[in-house]
């Protein structure tokens, strides 16, 4: 059963009807089968990564592909963080373990951060899942390692302390897993990340973190005026009828034809029947006052991004980004273009319930919906998010932050009703963290001839 046909995100995949010990048999079976040292072996790659990212882009918005190369040529983990569908591709040649979870498919450091539970508390955990599937575990892992590698680099540490955090990082994985094995299913369940209990780890580590501390105190300060209100005063104006409306900044943030807006209208109309009952009974309040296109991040950017300004009858506001959900990037490399519309017609359904199943806690506006022929994906625009810039830290706080992220994505992980397979296939298996630490080096210098080869083709 290999991660190439665990494309379909169908979670009866999930279920193996077997108990926990049974589960942790099959994985200690699956370790037999696909060692750790298999597991830890690069096979070189032999493929053009100039005709697979053009292949991507094909399907993205070419007025944005100038700014777009600019940000991914920033450095290779810029580089790495536009690029995963190579990745994806590439890990389909190497060794796999077999054991199929929901994983987020784009678990780089980056795309970890804080987010509001519905209670309004300031969470930590994933919170990118645009190429969330069915897949192996150490498919997470890996992107985890090669993102902190190469951030790293960018910071200037030095390799070998470098080495010895991605060992960590595996560790902190291997026995978070097993931590998580040991809880009952409610407890996996509820399980969540609040920023205080970042802060408690971190103290709970010792001296050498302050600086990580203090960020985290300007975070959570931050994040409480991260919301609407904010949005609106930073990215709205008034039009010559008094009414608000968003700025222009093209082609970043530009405002559409009457066709594509009745069409974003629809949209939201379709997308208001999929959202929560009590958020449907909340938008009735509301009515659309502007709609825009706004792209953003690295790897999404160039693909349709949209902001719903809604306004209350209190006159109170509310975004909405409406995100278009594409088909896994791995299939956009072997589809025409329309059969990879086509096929991605369900692709903001597989988004938002990957995102509810690795989250502990989700944005209760998530919802997908369809329009145009494609498929969206709805949650609220920057309400309390925050994220760390690890390009800030120093080296110890760096450690803390890399560890965390392993730790989250292995309660993430644990989700999934097949998680104990996991914990059966790493039981004794310290050789991994020596393992996946080369085999990470390995990939950097994959990453290393890509961006290069990227560059050249972009000055070209």
């Amino acid at each position: 059963m290999s991660d190439l046909k665990l494309d379909i995100f169908d979670l009866k995949r999930l279920q193996f009807h077997q108990s926990k010990k049974e589960l942790e048999a099959t994985g200690k079976q699956r370790q037999h089968e696909t060692s750790s040292q298999q597991l830890s072996t690069f096979v070189p790659v032999d493929r053009d990564p100039v005709a697979a990212i053009k292949m991507t882009e094909s399907k993205m918005i070419p007025e944005l592909l100038p700014m777009r190369h600019q940000r991914m040529l920033a450095n290779r983990f810029s580089f790495f963080r536009g690029t995963a569908e190579l990745m994806e591709r590439d890990l389909k040649q190497q060794a796999q373990s077999n054991i199929p979870v929901v994983i987020s498919g784009d678990a780089h450091v980056n795309n970890f951060g804080f987010y509001a539970s519905p209670e309004r508390q300031l969470l930590f955990g994933l919170n990118d899942f645009d190429e969330s599937r069915i897949g192996n575990w150490e498919s997470d892992l890996k992107r985890l390692l090669v993102s902190a590698e190469l951030a790293g680099e960018e910071n200037g540490f030095p390799k070998d302390q470098l080495k010895e955090l991605l060992k960590l990082a595996t560790k902190t994985y291997r026995h978070a897993i097993k931590r998580a094995n040991r809880m009952t299913l409610s407890e996996v369940f509820y399980f969540s990340f609040e920023i205080n209990d970042m802060i408690d780890t971190i103290n709970s580590l010792g001296d050498g973190n302050d600086q990580m501390n203090y960020r985290l105190q300007k975070i959570m300060k931050k994040s409480q005026h991260s919301n609407s209100e904010q949005i609106v005063q930073k990215m709205g104006t008034t039009n010559e009828n008094g009414e608000l409306i968003f700025k222009d900044n093209p082609p970043r943030a530009k405002h559409l034809g009457p066709l594509l807006y009745q069409q974003l209208v629809a949209g939201y109309n379709f997308y208001r029947q999929n959202a929560r009952e009590d958020v449907r009974v909340l938008l009735a309040n509301f009515h659309i006052s502007d709609i825009i296109r706004y792209s953003v991040g690295v790897g999404s950017f160039g693909t349709r991004c949209y902001l719903i300004l809604l306004t209350g009858i209190d006159g109170s506001h509310l975004v909405l980004q409406v995100k278009e959900a594409l088909p896994l990037r791995y299939n956009l490399l072997n589809l025409e273009v329309q059969q990879a519309i086509q096929n991605g017609i369900m692709a903001g359904r597989r988004i938002v319930t990957a995102q509810r199943v690795l989250q502990s806690s989700s944005d209760p506006f998530l919802a997908s919906t369809r329009f145009g022929g494609r498929s969206y994906y709805v949650r609220q625009f920057r309400d309390m998010k925050e994220s760390v810039n690890v390009a800030k830290l120093d080296f110890d706080s760096f450690q803390l932050y890399v560890q965390v992220c392993a730790l989250l994505l292995a309660m993430a992980h644990s989700q999934s009703p097949t998680s104990p397979m996991i914990r059966g296939y790493l039981k004794h298996q310290k050789a991994l963290d020596e393992g996946l630490a080369d085999w990470s080096l390995k990939y950097v210098d994959q990453v290393t001839k890509d961006y290069n080869a990227f560059k050249k083709a972009v000055e070209n």
